[in-house]
C-alpha cells in the first residue's frame, strides 16, 4: 500500500503539485470507497431488477394461468352444449321418424278403409296438409302456394 501511496505523490511531484503522504493515502482511499460503493450500488440495483423481474414474471404466470383456467372451461361448456346439442337433434329426427312411420300407417288404412268413390287421392291429401312417403311431390311444388292473394285480386280488376 505504500508503494502506491509514494507512486501517487511522484505522480503529482511530476505534475507540479506537492501533495503529502497522508493527502496521497485519503485519495486512494476514497478512490477505493467510491469503486466498492458504486460496485455495491450496482449490484443492488441488478439485484432489484432481478427480483421485480421475478415477481413480475410470476404475476404474468397466473394472470396466464387464469386465462387458460377460463379457456379450458369455456370449451368445456361448449363440448357439453355440443354434445346437449346433438343428442337432441336425434331424438327430434327420431320423433319425426316415429310420426312420419305413423303418419303412413294412417294414410294407409285410411286407403284401406275407403275404396270406390271416397278414396283419398295424393291431392286430397295434400289438401289437408299431411305428407305421406306413399305420395310424391307433385311437380310445382318447389314454387310458392300458387299467385299471392294480391296478385290474384288485381287480376280479378280493382273495385270502382
Amino acid at each position: 500500500m505504500s508503494a502506491v501511496i509514494s507512486a501517487i505523490v511522484a505522480g503529482a511531484q511530476l505534475a507540479g503539485v506537492r501533495l503529502s503522504p497522508f493527502w496521497a493515502g485519503a485519495a486512494l482511499a476514497g478512490l477505493i470507497a467510491l469503486v466498492v460503493g458504486g460496485g455495491a450500488a450496482a449490484a443492488g440495483l441488478h439485484l432489484y431488477n432481478a427480483g421485480y423481474a421475478a415477481a413480475d414474471g410470476a404475476w404474468r404466470e397466473k394472470a396466464l394461468e387464469a386465462q387458460l383456467a377460463a379457456a379450458r372451461a369455456d370449451i368445456d361448456a361448449a363440448k357439453k352444449a355440443a354434445g346437449d346439442e346433438a343428442s337432441r337433434a336425434a331424438t327430434i329426427q327420431q320423433q319425426a321418424d316415429e310420426e312420419r312411420a305413423g303418419t303412413d300407417a294412417y294414410v294407409e288404412d285410411l286407403k284401406k278403409r275407403i275404396t270406390g268413390a271416397c278414396a283419398l287421392s295424393c291431392d286430397d291429401l295434400r289438401g289437408m296438409r299431411i305428407k305421406s312417403s306413399a305420395c310424391a311431390a307433385p311437380a310445382g311444388a318447389a314454387a310458392a302456394g300458387g299467385a299471392p292473394v294480391r296478385s290474384r285480386w288485381r287480376a280479378l280488376g280493382k273495385p270502382q
